[in-house]
């Protein structure tokens, strides 16, 4: 006998639906680590070989919107893309590393050599996914140092690595200050921000997006830079809502990955996401999925970013998006259909029902 992964994903699913409680929440975390350990399904098996890839660090300020996990969980389901690192910025920014940190484990391989460093800190914010990764260590968490890492990694490569940037533009901009030559050494930003357009609302007008103007003057550094942009505002991300089907699909993958993920969805506690961040990432790798144009834009100090007519384009700006074709790309990737294998789906049955259904829980290492 054979079972489906998505008969047993429902499994997992019905305990996040449950009522919050200790033991709904303790079996779930329980049937994820189980997951984790004995699922039968494809591997993410680490980072391929680097040729014709594109290099990427990630500054990401995962931990408060569900949307940066997401964006993660791309770049490490896409082939394209060589990850050299990942940058926490905003608020408690080790908190953050610890998750990045986290969910990089997952991914298993040589994923599990990619570095995360902390920023520093910024006023609080929510961050409540970091339960799940409240006391994770491993060899490449660093609690600070994120600049640094931002600014040797250019150097070592210098005209080749490209910024993701899903967060505000703090450390990006701190990069762009200590160096005077760090401008020319950068590929290319491509980063989630700004309201060209639109704002948050369907029709409505624009308006400050929140990772420019949480640092309004850090986005003015990184604008004016020099440094080519690629720019996923809200009027290509802002309708990008990860419906009910499209969450079951990543959920029942039961991958390492969307076990986390949907963990930290559940951590979030919210119903839909809306993926402004993984756009970044998106548009990245598939330039087609956005109708782009060449725009002069600059930042105001209450965060708006305004075109400017008669002056050099600065920008390569995302204006329209089809959502059926981001999420065919996103889903794609993420969450590709599986097979799960009757003995251990039977497993999950009876833990679901009774407890524990006889199966041996191991250690789970860094955790």
């Amino acid at each position: 006998m054979t079972l489906d992964g998505v008969i047993v994903g429902e499994i997992f699913i019905s305990l996040l639906e449950q009522e919050v409680n200790g033991g709904a929440m303790q079996k779930a975390l329980i049937l994820a680590g189980i997951l984790g350990l004995g699922l039968v399904s494809r591997a993410v098996g680490g980072q391929s070989s680097s040729q014709s890839k594109i290099p990427v660090i990630l500054d990401t300020d995962i931990g408060t919107d569900i949307d940066d996990a997401f964006a993660l969980a791309l770049i490490l389901s896409s082939p394209e893309i060589e990850l050299l690192g990942v940058t926490t910025v905003s608020g408690d920014t080790q908190a953050r590393a610890r998750l990045a940190a986290k969910l990089v484990w997952e991914a298993g391989g040589a994923w599990r050599k990619v570095p995360v460093y902390a920023g520093e800190p910024g006023p609080p914010q929510p961050i409540d996914q970091g339960r799940w990764a409240t006391a994770f260590t491993s060899p490449g968490l660093h609690a600070n140092g994120a600049v640094d890492f931002l600014r040797k990694e250019i150097d070592r490569r210098p005209g080749a690595i490209t910024i993701i940037a899903i967060g505000e533009l703090t450390n990006v901009a701190a990069v762009l200050q200590s160096d005077p030559s760090a401008a020319s050494k950068i590929k290319r930003i491509s980063l989630m921000g700004g309201s060209i357009a639109r704002g948050y609302a369907p029709d409505s007008k624009p308006e400050p997006e929140w990772n420019v103007k949480s640092n309004p003057r850090a986005a003015q550094i990184v604008f004016s830079s020099g440094v080519p942009i690629l720019m996923a505002p809200l009027d290509v991300t802002a309708m990008l809502q990860l419906d009910a089907a499209g969450r079951r699909r990543v959920f029942t993958q039961l991958t390492p990955m969307t076990n986390a993920l949907a963990i930290l969805y559940y951590l979030w506690g919210k119903e839909t996401p809306t993926m402004f961040d993984p756009m970044a990432v998106a548009m990245l790798i598939d330039p087609g999925l956005c109708q782009t144009e060449e725009r002069a834009i600059a930042v105001d100090g209450q965060g708006f970013t305004r075109v400017v007519e008669g002056k050099p384009a600065n920008v390569t700006v995302g204006m329209r998006t089809d959502p059926g074709k981001f999420f065919e790309f996103y889903l794609e990737r993420v969450a590709p259909s599986g097979v799960l294998k009757g003995e251990l789906a039977q497993s999950l049955r009876n833990f679901a029902r009774d407890g524990d259904g006889g199966v041996g829980l191991g250690s789970s290492g860094s955790r």
